[in-house]
């Protein structure tokens, strides 16, 4: 799919911007207070991260006062190491998962990205050092962030932020937008369910973890596109088929020209059968 959409920092509320990526690449954000200020996820590579920061500083020189990571994958908080030093808040198993796996992910970025190997090399492990299980309250000076956990999905722990008073959601990759979801680490039946929770919020504006901004409405699209995928391979699974087998004999009806087919596909299938079969 092209990058037909906008791209960059978009400001969707007073004071709350989507640092939003082409081609399905990763998205973050921040919010600007009175006091500070708070991103949300800080990129893969140094320069990825700085061009996040730049942003920030277009926007205010109030410093960054918070980190939020919604979930453990690089792309999404190796930059923790180049912002500056704050508080860094995530699930608990964020912390766990990005420590324990952290030289076989970088393993796996590096083959998968091998040119921006160099700039992803030199970034040392920055766990974040502020976990909670379920639900947390960030109070800034004027608005409060909601930060919660809707149970597995693309990761055991992915973390919404939510601001009520402007009903945006910080989905991460809770939330993918016309694009294939990526489930190498991912649970696709409960994710399904997870998003229906995410759904039930009610958020105007959801910013995703890749792929352009959206609403409930996009939301929704990407749970039917698991539903179906999760649908059929439930029908291969019971009936004897491979799952090389069961990849081959999808049909993605209205979801046929999403992006990134090739590779997110037998990861959703692998991780699906491992879900029937009882290993997750």
């Amino acid at each position: 799919m092209a990058s037909t959409y906008d791209t960059g920092a978009i400001e969707v509320a007073s004071g709350v911007y989507a640092f939003i990526q082409a081609g399905g690449a990763t998205d973050a954000g921040f919010i600007v207070d009175r006091d500070g200020v708070v991103v949300i996820d800080t990129l893969m590579t140094a320069s990825l991260a700085n061009q996040l920061l730049a942003e920030v500083r277009r926007v205010t020189d109030a410093p960054i006062r918070h980190i939020i990571n919604t979930h453990w994958h690089g792309d999404h908080v190796f930059g923790n190491a180049v912002l500056p030093q704050v508080p860094i808040i995530a699930h608990d198993t964020c912390r766990e998962d990005l420590l324990a796996e952290w030289d076989g992910h970088r393993a796996f970025l590096r083959d998968l990205y091998p040119a921006l190997w160099p700039e992803m090399e030199p970034l040392e492990a920055t766990p974040p050092d502020i976990t909670f299980e379920t639900k947390a309250t960030l109070h800034l000076a004027s608005r409060s962030v909601e930060l919660m956990f809707l149970g597995r999905a693309h990761t055991r722990g992915d973390v919404v932020a939510y601001l009520p008073d402007v009903g945006v959601a910080f989905a991460g990759d809770l939330a993918f937008h016309k694009y294939i979801p990526n489930a190498r680490d991912g649970f696709p039946a409960d994710w399904i369910t997870a998003a229906s929770r995410l759904e039930d919020l009610g958020a105007d504006i959801i910013v995703p973890g890749h792929g352009p901004l959206g609403s409930n409405a996009e939301l929704h699209e990407m749970r039917e596109c698991l539903e179906l995928v999760v649908g059929q391979v439930r029908q291969s699974y019971e009936a004897g088929l491979t799952e090389e087998q069961a990849r081959d004999a999808l049909q993605l009806g209205p979801f046929a020209d999403w992006g990134r087919q090739e590779d997110r596909l037998p990861g959703v299938v692998r991780r699906a059968y491992m879900e029937l079969r009882g290993d997750l």
